[in-house]
C-alpha cells in the first residue's frame, strides 16, 4: 500500500454527495464494461463458464490436477464483481461494508473461502487459486495535526533488543555490491516513491554500490533475481494480508496484470500460492485506461523460491503491513532467503516513510543530499541513524508530517500512525565509516571507524598504501615518507571494502620549524645570558577536521594525539658567557638529537600533541633527555674546569600546563591555526615558574607551520 499526499483517492467519495458522484461513476463503468445484465448472488457481471461445465465443483478439492477451471477474462469478470458489490455497501451507508462483502463473496459459486483483514479481503477460488481485494490507498490530509505522533516512539522493546543485538555484534558491510530499487505502479500514485529510489539509488552509486537495471516490480523481473545475492531490495508497492483466519500470510503486489499466456506460464507458482490476483479500489484507473483485468502478488513461499541475499544484506518494505505480525511468514521467508535486517511498517506506509528512508540512507552514505549541514555529516552507522530518525520531525511545503520519522501518519484522520520497525541486525552499514584520523611512530596511520572484518584497501591522496593491520574498527596503514611528500602521505583518505568505498577523511601535513629557547642568568647580581637553542625541523600529520559522535550532533575536537613522522630532524646549540663574583660558566656546542618519536631512548627528543579542531589550535608537547650535549666551562680562583652536561628544558613554562585537566596532552603550546590550516608565526618567552625571579625563561617561536592540503569545510564531519 502507499499514499500520497496531493492526489485524492476513492476512499474520499464517502459524504453524501461523494456516494451519488461514486453511484454515476459507478453506473458509467459496468455500461462502458460489460452493459446491463446480473450474475450469482449480487448482480454484476455474468461468469461465462468453459464449454460443457456446469461451473465450478463446490467440493473441498475441486481441482486436484492443478489446471486451472477459469479463464483470466472469467476471473477477471468475478473479481470486479466484488470491486462492484464493495463500492455499492459504500454508497449505500453500510455500516460494516467489509462483513458483507465478505458474505457476498462466499455466496459466489466461484469461491470456496474469504476473510477479511485491515481495508482488505482475500478470497480463495474453488480451484485453489488466491484473490487479494484492498482498499487501502488514501492521501495524507493537508494539514496534518501531529499532536498524537509528538508523543509516540518507536516500541521501546523493539529498540532495547536491537541495541543488545548490535552491541554484541560488528559491522559488516553487505557481501554483495548489487542493490535492487522496484516499485510497482497499478495505482499511478508511486511518483513520489521512484523519484526517491532514484535518489537513493544515486547515493549508493557514488559510494560503489551496483545498481540492479530493473525498476519495475513485476514478476518477471522478481524471478531474474533468482540466482543473484542482493545486497539491498528497496520495494514499493502495495501489500496487504492474505489467507484464511488461523492462517494469515502476507502477500506484496506486482504491477504484472494478468493474461492467459502468463496464466499458462505461471501456472506452477499460481497452483503452488507462491503467486496470488490482486485488485484494488480505483474505478477511474480501470475505466480510462483499460486495465479491468487483476494484478499478480508474490507470497513467501515466493520468495524462498526466487529469491536470494548477501549476508549481511538490507531489505526495505515500503508497504502498508510489512512489519505487522501477520507478516512475519514473509519476513522470515526473507530471513530465509539470507536477509539480514528487514525494514517495515506496522501500519500504513506513504510517503512520509519515503523520506524516512531517504534520510536514512543519505546520513548512512554521506551523501548529504537531504537538509544538508553546515559543514556536512560524515558517514555513520545503522545504529545511529536509527537513533536519529527517531528524534527528527518532517515538513515538507509549512506542513508538519510528524515530529518522529519511525513514525508515520496515519492516512486516515483519527487513524493511528504506522511504526517503522527493524528486524534482524545483520546489516549496519551501506558502506564503510572513517570517523577519524590518527598519527602514529614509524609513519603508521590509524584509521578509526566501521569497516566491516573482510580486508579491503586504504588510498591517501588517491594513492593506494600498504595496510598492515585490518580490524572492524581501526586499520593500521604505512604512510610513505620524505621530501617532496612522495604520493600516499598526505591527502584525502578512503576505505574500500567489499567494493564499497568510504566517506573521505583528510590527513593534513604541517612543515616548518620551532624553536625552544632556554635563556637562564644562574646568579643574581652576575652578567651574561646563557642560552641553548633546540630547532625542530617538523613534520606533522594529523586529522584537522571536527568530530561528530551523532548524526547532525554538536562539533568535537577529534580524540587522538599524534606523534609526528620519521623525517622530522631535531638539532641544537648553547652559547653564552655569565660572570660575576669568583665563578665564569661558559656554554657552547651544537649537533643533533636523535628524534625517537612517542619513547624517551638515550639522549632524544619525544614529541607529541594534539589537534583541537574546534578551538583551532595545534598543541604540541615536547620532553628532552639530553645527558651529555652540552659543553659548560666554569672558571674560578681554583682554575678551569670543563665537563659534558644536559641541555636545560622546562616543560613548565611552554605554554600551558594541563596536567589533571582532561586535554590529550598534559602540557605543551597551543598554536593558532588559520581557516586554511595553517599555524601562524608565534613567539613567547615565559619566565620559568620553579626558579627564582628573573634567572630563567622559555622562548617558544616559529614562523608558522603550513599545511598541506589546505583545510576542506567540504569535508564531513
Amino acid at each position: 500500500m502507499q499514499h500520497t499526499f496531493p492526489f485524492p483517492s476513492p476512499r474520499g467519495l464517502r459524504p453524501s454527495a461523494g456516494r451519488r458522484a461514486a453511484r454515476c461513476l459507478l453506473a458509467f463503468t459496468v455500461a462502458i464494461l460489460v452493459g446491463c445484465g446480473g450474475g450469482g448472488g449480487g448482480g454484476g457481471l455474468p461468469i461465462a463458464w468453459p464449454q460443457g461445465s456446469a461451473g465450478p465443483d463446490t467440493g473441498a478439492n475441486p481441482n486436484p490436477s492443478g489446471a486451472a477451471t477459469m479463464s483470466v477474462d472469467e476471473r477477471s469478470a468475478s473479481t470486479l464483481r466484488v470491486a462492484q458489490k464493495y463500492q455499492a455497501l459504500l454508497d449505500s451507508g453500510a455500516s460494516k461494508p467489509w462483513e458483507e462483502l465478505k458474505a457476498y463473496v462466499l455466496a459466489q459459486p466461484e469461491y470456496q473461502e474469504a476473510e477479511i483483514g485491515n481495508d482488505a479481503l482475500w478470497a480463495r477460488f474453488k480451484d485453489g487459486r488466491q484473490f487479494l481485494y484492498t482498499d487501502n490507498l488514501r492521501p495524507l490530509p493537508r494539514p496534518l495535526s501531529i499532536g498524537k505522533l509528538a508523543k509516540s516512539t518507536e516500541r521501546a522493546g523493539d529498540r532495547a533488543a536491537l541495541k543488545t543485538a548490535a552491541a554484541n555484534a560488528k559491522g559488516e558491510v553487505p557481501g554483495s555490491d548489487t542493490a535492487v530499487f522496484l516499485a510497482a505502479d497499478d495505482q499511478g500514485t508511486f511518483n513520489y516513491g521512484k523519484a526517491t529510489q532514484t535518489e537513493v539509488a544515486d547515493m549508493l552509486q557514488e559510494r560503489g554500490w551496483k545498481i540492479a537495471p530493473q525498476r519495475d516490480l513485476t514478476v518477471d523481473a522478481l524471478m531474474s533475481l533468482k540466482g543473484s545475492a542482493i545486497g539491498i531490495l528497496y520495494l514499493t508497492a502495495h501489500s496487504a494480508v492474505i489467507g484464511p483466519l488461523f492462517g494469515k500470510e502476507f502477500g506484496v503486489i506486482t504491477e504484472t496484470l494478468t493474461s492467459d499466456d502468463l496464466d499458462k506460464r505461471y501456472q506452477a507458482e499460481l497452483d503452488a500460492g507462491e503467486l496470488i490476483y490482486h485488485r484494488s479500489r480505483n474505478l477511474l484507473r480501470e475505466v480510462f485506461q483499460d486495465q479491468q483485468r487483476p494484478r499478480y502478488g508474490v507470497t513467501a513461499a515466493f520468495v524462498r523460491k526466487h529469491l536470494n541475499f548477501s549476508p549481511n544484506s538490507l531489505v526495505v518494505m515500503l508497504s502498508c503491513d510489512s512489519g505487522s505480525e501477520e507478516a512475519a511468514g514473509f519476513r522470515s521467508a526473507l530471513t530465509d532467503a539470507g536477509a539480514g535486517t528487514i525494514i517495515g511498517w506496522a501500519g500504513s506506509s506513504n510517503d512520509v516513510g519515503h523520506m524516512a528512508m531517504k534520510v536514512m540512507f543519505d546520513r548512512m552514505t554521506a551523501a548529504d543530499k537531504v537538509d544538508p549541514k553546515d559543514p556536512p555529516n560524515r558517514a555513520f552507522d545503522l545504529d545511529a541513524v536509527w537513533d536519529y530518525l527517531g528524534k527528527r520531525g518532517y515538513e515538507e511545503g509549512g506542513v508538519a508530517y510528524t515530529s518522529n520519522l519511525l513514525v508515520t501518519p496515519s492516512g486516515e484522520p483519527g487513524g493511528s500512525p504506522a511504526f517503522v520497525k527493524r528486524f534482524g541486525n545483520g546489516f549496519d552499514l551501506t558502506n564503510p565509516v572513517i570517523t577519524e584520523l590518527e598519527a602514529g611512530w614509524k609513519d603508521k596511520m590509524f584509521v578509526h571507524g566501521n569497516f566491516g572484518t573482510q580486508a579491503g584497501e586504504v588510498s591517501v591522496g588517491g594513492t593506494q598504501v600498504a595496510v598492515s593491520q585490518w580490524g572492524d574498527d581501526r586499520i593500521e596503514v604505512e604512510l610513505p615518507t620524505g621530501e617532496n611528500d612522495p604520493p600516499g602521505s598526505l591527502g584525502e583518505v578512503v576505505v574500500k571494502a567489499r567494493d564499497r568505498t568510504s566517506n573521505k577523511r583528510v590527513l593534513t601535513s604541517w612543515r616548518g620549524k620551532v624553536d625552544y629557547v632556554y635563556e637562564t642568568v644562574p646568579y643574581p647580581g652576575t652578567t651574561g645570558t646563557l642560552t641553548s637553542t633546540v630547532t625542530v625541523d617538523l613534520h606533522v600529520r594529523g586529522d584537522a577536521h571536527e568530530l561528530r559522535k551523532e548524526v547532525d550532533g554538536t562539533l568535537l575536537r577529534g580524540t587522538r594525539t599524534f606523534v609526528p613522522a620519521s623525517d622530522t630532524k631535531v638539532s641544537y646549540r648553547a652559547s653564552g658567557t655569565n660572570a660575576g663574583g669568583i665563578i665564569t660558566t661558559t656554554w657552547s656546542g651544537s649537533g643533533n638529537i636523535p628524534f625517537k618519536g612517542n619513547a624517551l631512548e638515550g639522549n632524544s627528543l619525544v614529541l607529541n600533541g594534539s589537534i583541537d579542531a574546534v578551538g583551532r589550535l595545534f598543541k604540541l608537547s615536547p620532553a628532552l633527555l639530553s645527558e651529555d650535549l652540552l659543553d659548560e666551562r666554569l672558571t674560578t680562583v681554583a682554575g678551569t674546569t670543563d665537563k659534558k652536561t644536559y641541555l636545560t628544558f622546562y616543560t613548565n613554562a611552554l605554554g600551558y600546563t594541563d596536567a589533571f585537566g582532561g586535554d590529550l596532552v598534559s602540557y605543551g603550546t597551543a598554536f593558532p591555526f588559520d581557516a586554511a590550516g595553517n599555524v601562524a608565526p608565534y613567539n613567547k618567552r615565559i619566565a620559568v615558574p620553579t626558579l627564582p625571579a628573573d634567572m630563567g625563561w622559555m622562548t617558544v617561536k616559529t614562523g608558522g607551520l603550513t599545511a598541506s592540503p589546505a583545510f576542506d569545510d567540504a569535508i564531513g564531519r
